[in-house]
């Protein structure tokens, strides 16, 4: 157990972190008369305020197809996504005695993040070696980065899911889960995105976050004079507010809908980006995968999502002004070439940004064949039976006799 690391990440630890100990101790008081019943029951989840991502989709598939599978999905009964799942009945409030009888309990624990009721508690927890659940990681997104949370040594997952060869094979070896837990099933979520229509010249900005500008264990400073927040939001003000890229937008009649991170609107207000030619959108209110299913193209930095646009062999723009410091200090370089893709064009000014966009607005967004071809490589499995492959894989696995099933 790598204390250092956990004390560090303490430091995030809120009071409704400390407050979680009274419904988990209950719900371990709870568990011997309980586990009987929920012993063969799934319980699904993602983040507490969301149902839409692999999570979500997994659920609905089995709810839908597979109505004898016992399964629940965990969500704050007051979030914007509650609606989705409740028609489906079973659904547990996040954090509640209920959720922490499943994690007890349950047979399988299947989530796009971590299905724990309190992250902190529960990873103690688990990295004491008082119990571990049986975990199966759908993953939030595709695996290209190399981040420490994510290395084998301080996440216990059964079963790891990933998408193309190349993470797959990064995931075993370099992250050190093995062939044994990592499988190659594809993403629940990209069932969904094989059926959708363009709306014209509509296009996405999505940047991602930084972690040290959000955690206090990451050297976080929330003063709006801080300069490596200013460097963050200048970077991206200076693309919207770019007259170059006014009059293109103007010229071309473009749609530009940039997306606030979750983090972001902590402490940035989402008047810093909007205008008369940008419509902000918050990321926990939107349907995310209906923008992109309707997106012409993406403009992100470093967000993994881009691997949905490019699933649905969508034009994709890499504006990375800071990478120096995001390999520094966010996360370490994976498999990956952010420069040396077929998918998209790689910059670091807004001059390269604009010129990249007005190619691939001249290009009428149509993917090269080089991006063609590479897309062939990367989905292998280009079909929509991804949550069938993962349902197929636990049905018929017995955890009683191990994993290796």
């Amino acid at each position: 157990m790598d204390i250092k690391y956990y004390l560090r990440k303490a430091q995030d630890v809120q009071a409704k972190d400390y407050l979680s100990v009274f419904p988990m101790l209950l719900g371990l008081i709870l568990t011997p008369f309980y586990r009987k019943r929920l012993r063969d029951c799934w319980a699904v989840c993602e983040r507490s305020d969301e149902a839409r991502d692999n999570g979500y989709h997994f659920f609905k598939y089995v709810k839908e197809k597979h109505p004898h599978q016992k399964c629940f999905y965990a969500i704050d009964k007051k979030c914007h996504d509650y609606e989705k799942v409740e028609k489906y009945k079973t659904v547990v409030e996040f954090g509640s005695v209920k959720h922490w009888l499943l994690y007890f309990s349950c047979k399988f624990l299947i989530s796009s993040q971590s299905f724990k009721p309190n992250a902190y508690l529960c990873t103690l927890i688990e990295r004491s070696g008082m119990f571990r659940p049986h975990h199966v990681f759908l993953q939030h997104g595709i695996t290209i980065n190399k981040p420490d949370y994510l290395e084998a040594s301080r996440r216990k997952v059964d079963y790891f899911i990933t998408v193309t060869p190349q993470e797959t094979e990064f995931v075993a070896n370099e992250l050190g889960y093995g062939s044994e837990c990592v499988r190659m099933l594809g993403f629940p979520r990209f069932d969904a995105l094989h059926e959708f229509k363009v709306e014209e010249n509509m296009i996405l900005i999505m940047p991602t976050w930084r972690k040290w500008l959000r955690f206090k264990s990451e050297g976080r400073n929330k003063n709006l004079d801080n300069d490596d927040l200013n460097e963050y939001i200048d970077a991206w003000t200076s693309l919207l507010e770019n007259q170059e890229f006014r009059d293109l937008t103007r010229d071309k009649n473009l749609k530009i809908v940039f997306i606030m991170h979750s983090n972001m609107k902590e402490v940035i207000s989402a008047d810093t980006f909007m205008s008369d030619s940008v419509n902000v959108v918050d990321l926990e209110k939107c349907d995310l995968q209906s923008l992109m299913k309707s997106a012409s193209m993406m403009i992100t930095d470093y967000s993994s999502v881009f691997f949905d646009m490019v699933y649905m062999k969508k034009s994709v723009i890499f504006y990375q002004f800071d990478e120096e410091k995001f390999r520094s200090h966010h996360y370490k370089k994976g498999w990956f070439d952010y420069k040396q893709t077929p998918f998209g064009a790689w910059c670091e000014t807004v001059p390269e940004v604009m010129e990249a966009l007005s190619a691939t607005i001249e290009k009428n967004y149509v993917p090269s064949d080089e991006y063609i071809k590479e897309h062939s490589k990367m989905f292998t499995q280009y079909d929509t039976e991804n949550s069938k492959r993962v349902y197929s894989l636990l049905s018929n696995c017995n955890v009683m006799r191990g994993l290796n099933c």
